[in-house]
């Protein structure tokens, strides 16, 4: 039985290297008859590997040169006029925008915007960063700012939205609790006392929980509380859009003119 298995894995191998011979000399004899078209395809492919070595090269240059640009508006920033801040990483975004850094560029141009209270502004410059998906860090981080953002603007349909989608799109089980406590809270602004009492019991008895249980078990007690006592909803901190964003140089200029006048 075994020198039969043996004599058929030899034969095997031998039909296996014979059509391999069988392939290259098929390839070595067209090779002969078309010697032009043999060239043309060998510098084809020579063209291919190098366009690909040289944007290789290219990308990793840009991303030097993108590190570098960021670097130097980071240090830069606090002494720099807010519109030119603006300014600075709007052109660095145009320039670099197939690069990670145009990511990071664009939470930092938020992050300045949501100080400026400009929270339009601000989810305008994080949405590309977020559509791109929840995989990354940076990804994940611009979606949850977005959240915080409109919840900031009073806008707590839209702020649901976006916390439901970090439930079901984070990659992280601590991601997904965060998001799900973002909810309870939204509700719970928003008078839903038993919704958001079901959710921190949900995240209380979540085995991943670890220490977060305790902080959800002080928000439950809280919401039966309120919810006994029959109190109304808690305010929502709003911050109201900003009409303009003009800069805070141009603002000053603007009252010097006037006190001149005055």
């Amino acid at each position: 039985m075994s020198k039969t298995i043996a004599k058929q894995s030899k034969r095997e191998q031998v039909d296996t290297e014979d059509r391999i011979m069988e392939s290259v000399a098929s390839v070595t004899m067209w090779a002969r008859r078309n010697r032009r078209a043999a060239t043309t395809v060998l510098i084809a492919l020579v063209a291919v590997i190098a366009a690909g070595v040289i944007y290789v090269r290219y990308k990793a240059d840009l991303q030097g040169r993108a590190a570098v640009r960021l670097d130097q508006i980071r240090l830069s920033s606090q002494g720099v006029a807010p519109q030119q801040l603006r300014q600075d990483l709007g052109v660095f975004i145009t320039q670099f925008g197939g690069t990670p850094e145009a990511g990071e560029a664009r939470l930092l141009l938020a992050e300045f915007e949501m100080r400026r209270d400009s929270v339009d502004a601000a989810i305008r410059a994080l949405e590309p960063v977020a559509n791109a998906g929840l995989g990354t860090p940076i990804s994940y981080h611009a979606a949850t700012m977005i959240a915080a953002a409109q919840e900031q603007r009073g806008d707590l349909p839209s702020a649901m939205r976006s916390y439901e989608r970090l439930e079901s799109d984070s990659p992280y089980a601590y991601q997904r609790r965060s998001a799900r406590a973002a909810q309870a809270r939204l509700h719970e602004f928003s008078g839903e006392y038993a919704e958001a009492a079901r959710i921190y019991q949900e995240l209380i008895t979540d085995e991943d929980s670890g220490t977060d249980g305790a902080f959800y078990a002080v928000r439950l007690g809280e919401v039966l509380a309120r919810a006994e006592a029959e109190l109304p909803a808690p305010v929502v901190p709003v911050i109201e859009p900003r009409a303009s964003t003009t800069s805070e140089t141009d603002d000053a200029s603007a009252d010097e003119e006037t006190a001149s006048e005055e």
